[in-house]
């Protein structure tokens, strides 16, 4: 990608704290290959309404996280009727474990390997101490490892926390047909249906919300390929990298 100039390239990729310019962690981790976004576009009939349905998309996922974190900041909340199954179903978790917010949307940086990014909660659960990271994607993606990985690393550079681990908690929702396994999830204005068996004229029933929750436990291995795609990172963006320094 190009840049206009590098106070573009920087606002961009990263963030200035106290003076110093950090690369940021999602930034970094966008270098890798994502085939299942290129299978997205090539599903699409052209690269306008795949950049179309990924923006509504977006603004549904920032609507959902958003609640979460007031409810996880037990701020008084409306809950917008377009994310209400997908809430729904996070209170019925957050009420069946105990769920305590430490840090919502902090920012971590690593001087160590010279990074920063922003977590988007340090939580205890079920007397766990560790960051949860919450999507809503329709599946839990390995990237999500790389991601979270770099934030546990940047963490234990503060001496005083104890072990933390990493969990996924994916929220989502989606209607289940009456007939058959198949659901119908709607996400970003385009339809999606999965599990079809056959020939099924579907009778879909009311949208009901899911909650998934993964605990990560391949740090090494997660962290080394964290590293990796910040070295490929630098090397792509070496231009611009060398004008900071």
């Amino acid at each position: 990608m190009w840049y206009i100039n590098i106070d573009s390239f920087k606002e961009a990729n990263g963030y200035t704290i106290d003076g110093i310019w950090y690369p940021r962690v999602t930034s970094i981790v966008s270098i890798k290959a994502k085939p299942a976004l290129y299978m997205f576009y090539a599903g699409l009939p052209d690269y306008k309404t795949g950049e179309a349905i990924k923006s509504k998309s977006a603004e549904e996922g920032t609507l959902l996280h958003e609640t979460v974190e007031a409810i996880l900041r037990k701020e008084p909340i409306v809950i917008p009727d377009q994310v209400k199954p997908a809430v729904n179903a996070f209170m019925d978790f957050y009420n069946n474990n105990e769920l305590i917010a430490h840090k919502i949307e902090e920012r971590v940086i690593s001087k160590k390997h010279h990074f920063a990014g922003t977590m988007d909660v340090l939580a205890e659960l079920n007397g766990v101490l560790g960051v949860l990271d919450i999507k809503t994607s329709m599946a839990i993606y390995r990237d999500y490892s790389m991601q979270t990985s770099a934030y546990i690393e940047a963490l234990t550079e503060d001496k005083t926390l104890p072990p933390l681990t990493r969990w996924i908690l994916r929220l989502d929702q989606s209607k289940r047909c009456l007939k058959c396994p198949a659901t119908l999830r709607d996400k970003g204005g385009r339809e999606k249906i999965r599990g079809e068996k056959g020939q099924c004229q579907h009778e879909w029933g009311p949208m009901k919300g899911e909650v998934e929750i993964k605990e990560l436990n391949t740090f090494d291995s997660d962290i080394k390929a964290f590293l990796a795609c910040k070295s490929l990172w630098e090397w792509e963006n070496e231009y611009w990298l060398k004008k900071i320094k």
